[in-house]
């Protein structure tokens, strides 16, 4: 039994020190991006969208093929690995892409997209809550990748303690860490693993709202 608790307290605490290089590797890559690039007519309404990130400087600020991820399930569920939604829905990528410029990358260090935009379908297939704001292509899951989990919790959850309310802001805190971001698409709210507000490790640091799932 102590040798199980053992075991298990180390690997907790490997979890909460690795830095995310060690995360995130089964996210689709360039060489998939490609392949989907040439297809149909993406590439054209990705140089639209692409064209629209430079005129509000949002470009650099991850690659796109990293903002245009579904889910990283999206073979399981016979979905496309990166998908970019019509135009009338991109208000929401961009406003949370510009918290995650000026605001969480200068706290918690550089940052990679794995999930943005999903469908209907594919967010259902992929275990996603069933009001979440993927489907609006307005939320990201990311990793800090030059960050521990302990540290991106204490500058994320200080920062939605701040701003959440103000911005409408939802912030999500998973394993590892990784993170779910999204703005002024549902309110001000947060929640951790279990999608519940009473699991975010937020709580008790103030500022936050009750109200959760992603």
């Amino acid at each position: 039994m102590l040798r199980t608790l053992l075991a298990a307290a180390a690997t907790l605490g490997l979890m909460c020190s690795q830095p995310a290089a060690a995360y995130g590797e089964d996210s689709p890559g360039l060489d998939l991006y490609k392949t989907w690039l040439a297809k149909g007519d993406n590439a054209a309404r990705v140089a639209t969208f692409e064209a629209e990130l430079r005129k509000r400087g949002l470009d650099g600020v991850v690659p796109t093929y990293q903002i245009l991820r579904t889910a990283l399930m999206w073979k399981q569920c016979k979905a496309e690995p990166f998908e970019l939604p019509a135009a009338g829905l991109w208000h929401g990528a961009f406003d949370s892409l510009r918290v995650l410029k000026d605001e969480i990358i200068p706290a918690v260090g550089p940052v990679m997209i794995v999930s943005g935009y999903r469908h209907e379908a594919l967010n259902s297939c992929a275990g996603g809550a069933s009001r979440s704001v993927h489907r609006q292509f307005g939320a990201f899951d990311a990793y800090a990748i030059n960050s521990t989990r302990s540290a991106m919790i204490d500058q994320l959850c200080t920062w939605h303690g701040q701003h959440g309310a103000e911005l409408a802001a939802g912030l999500g805190i998973y394993r590892g860490p990784k993170f779910h971001i999204d703005v002024g698409l549902r309110g001000n709210r947060r929640w951790g693993s279990d999608y519940s507000s009473a699991s975010s490790p937020c709580n008790g640091r103030g500022g936050g709202a009750t109200v959760a799932a992603k």
